[in-house]
């Protein structure tokens, strides 16, 4: 090899072992932005989906607990109840409204949670509960929440259900008055007003200086329930004013004995699987049609018990858990069992180590097969 060739070969080679580490540098550098772009751009969720975010508070369908606090055991009941999972499993499970039926405690500046009665079922006194609802809320700032204070007519002093709130420290997140036009979910959530109070009792409203318990029969439109096993699912009341907000009671309750005392409405813990599975989403679609406002809550007795959760998924449009191509065929329909298990909603992931490895060694090759044939043409 003559002198001006090897001269050449030494600076190819000298060229190629600074070039190289250099080109792999920017490269690595070019990926890691690329992938710190794909993470600041992850979506933001409210009530744990992105497509919920612009959506007005009133076009949005909740589920809620009916008596809420009311637990009882499903296999050795002690006393009858509403739910069989309390309050923070009923949050963690994406439950959204609670119901709870306030009465006084053991003096006036108690309030307790009763269903149907403190001697029946005593879900023990309301601070308590607001605390729970607080520490949830306080780790899941991006869910909306709706408490009904239910009890018209109750014998709670208003004064201590309001500082309930304010010592509970609940009342941060509660969103002040009924507003003409709702706020979307993420409006509340950018303003941490995450917490809406509808307060049935009138006197319990107007106890509220800070106005964040909205009356509830100014705002909301309760449809007819609950009903007895066997009932058909209605429909009215038809004469709405001026409420934006609609809530259907579905539970079924019966006539039964306690202690030697005889109640009308309690739970009736039977055939959920149907009650709370087609015809929940059959209720709800069979009211909406005869109704100008959407529908808002679906209230619910052991909601943990056949499915809620799917069809509310469907009634606000949104891809359901494990979603794929098949489960829109029609059932008589003999799907492909090898069709593929396609997500409605892929999410877009950072790229992994082994793909940048992969990605930069593709490249460092590509590199050096370039210089050594540079070389070979010297």
């Amino acid at each position: 090899m003559s002198s001006t060739r090897q001269v050449h070969a030494r600076r190819a080679i000298w060229s190629l072992s600074t070039t190289v580490p250099t080109m792999i540098m920017a490269i690595l550098l070019t990926i890691l932005q690329l992938s710190a772009i794909v993470v600041s751009a992850e979506t933001k969720l409210c009530n744990q989906h992105e497509e919920l975010c612009s959506r007005p508070y009133n076009d949005v369908t909740f589920v809620s607990t009916h008596a809420s606090f009311a637990l009882t055991s499903q296999k050795r009941p002690k006393a009858p109840g509403t739910q069989y999972k309390g309050i923070e499993d009923q949050l963690k499970d994406g439950v959204r409204g609670l119901h709870l039926n306030i009465m006084q405690g053991s003096s006036a500046s108690e309030v307790s949670l009763c269903y149907p009665d403190c001697t029946v079922n005593d879900g023990g006194n309301l601070l308590d509960t607001l605390k729970v609802v607080k520490k949830w809320m306080d780790s899941n700032k991006n869910d909306v929440v709706t408490i009904f204070l239910e009890g018209l007519g109750t014998d709670a002093s208003p004064s201590a259900v309001v500082k309930a709130f304010t010592d509970s420290g609940l009342d941060n997140y509660a969103l002040k008055g009924a507003p003409k036009t709702w706020p979307t979910l993420e409006s509340m959530i950018d303003d941490g007003t995450t917490l809406v109070v509808f307060a049935e009792d009138s006197s319990i409203a107007a106890a509220n200086s800070k106005g964040y318990f909205i009356p509830y029969g100014d705002t909301v439109l309760k449809l007819e329930g609950p009903f007895n096993y066997g009932d058909e699912w209605t429909c009215g009341p038809w004469n709405r004013t001026t409420q934006s907000i609609m809530l259907i009671p579905h539970f079924i309750v019966q006539t039964a004995s306690y202690n030697g005392v005889t109640y009308n409405n309690m739970p009736y813990p039977f055939n959920l699987g149907t009650t709370n599975g087609y015809q929940y989403e059959f209720h709800a679609v069979t009211c909406r049609g005869g109704q100008s406002i959407w529908i808002n809550f679906m209230q619910v007795d052991f909601y943990d018990q056949g499915d809620v959760m799917t069809p509310t998924l469907k009634l606000n449009s949104l891809p359901y858990k494990d979603d794929s191509p098949e489960n829109f065929y029609p059932k008589f329909f003999d799907a492909d069992p090898e069709a593929p298990n396609v997500s409605a909603s892929p999410s877009l992931s950072p790229l992994s180590a082994a793909h940048i490895l992969v990605l930069v060694g593709c490249l460092c090759m590509t590199t050096t097969l370039s210089f050594v044939f540079d070389m070979l043409r010297i």
